[in-house]
């Protein structure tokens, strides 16, 4: 039977404990992970580096872009304030109140027994659209107020078909003091102002009903 011995058996025995050596395996370990983070940092120091150039050149384009964008919005606000200036012309334009057929219309209606004294009228500026019309003078006849009367009920139904709504109403009606020759007779007289009012859109717009709670 063969003897066999194995004389390095003790260099090779601390050769294997160094290949163990937990402290050694730990260095090997930490020299992986900061190699894998190196690489990870510059991965991330490329990828910053191109987000730069990137932001630089949007900079550059949008200090090209800048002036033209600025000229632009100056023009369009040029064109907006000119268009809401033709927008108001038109407005005005087209909502213009016209008195020479409201004045034409008065003295057609106006009789031969009644002489107008005074004729103002104005467009109140209240938010409502309308017209006010007031009308001093004298009736004459053998019953002035009458007269005077017939003369408020016709200028009402004369404007009520042109305007959504029309009154016609007394300010003062009085007596008067003196006697006028009508006809070849001596009639007595009254003196009266009217105040006519015409509305060119509905005063009392349509309330909207409250819905009920349940």
């Amino acid at each position: 039977m063969a003897l066999h011995l194995n004389l390095f058996h003790e260099i090779q025995k601390t050769k294997a404990l160094k290949r163990r050596d937990p402290l050694k395996i730990s260095f090997y370990g930490l020299a992986a992970i900061a190699i894998a983070f190196a690489g990870y940092y510059f991965l991330q120091l490329l990828q910053m580096r191109t987000l730069v150039e990137e932001l630089d050149k949007k900079k550059a384009d949008y200090d090209k872009l800048a002036p033209i964008a600025k000229t632009s919005k100056k023009r369009d606000d040029d064109l907006a304030l000119k268009v809401k200036a033709t927008d108001d012309l038109i407005q005005r334009i087209e909502g213009r109140f016209y008195w020479a057929p409201v004045l034409e219309k008065i003295m057609t209606v106006v009789p031969r027994d009644v002489q107008v004294i005074r004729l103002s009228a104005d467009l109140p500026n209240d938010g409502v659209q309308r017209c006010a019309v007031s009308i001093d003078g004298l009736s004459a006849g053998s019953d002035p107020r009458k007269v005077a009367e017939q003369l408020r009920t016709a200028l009402a139904d004369t404007f009520k078909p042109k305007f959504k709504k029309v009154t016609s109403t007394f300010r003062t009606l009085e007596d008067g003091t003196e006697m006028v020759v009508l006809d070849g007779k001596q009639v007595p007289t009254a003196t009266f102002a009217i105040a006519l009012q015409l509305y060119v859109t509905d005063p009392t717009p349509e309330k909207t009903p409250t819905r009920l709670r349940r």
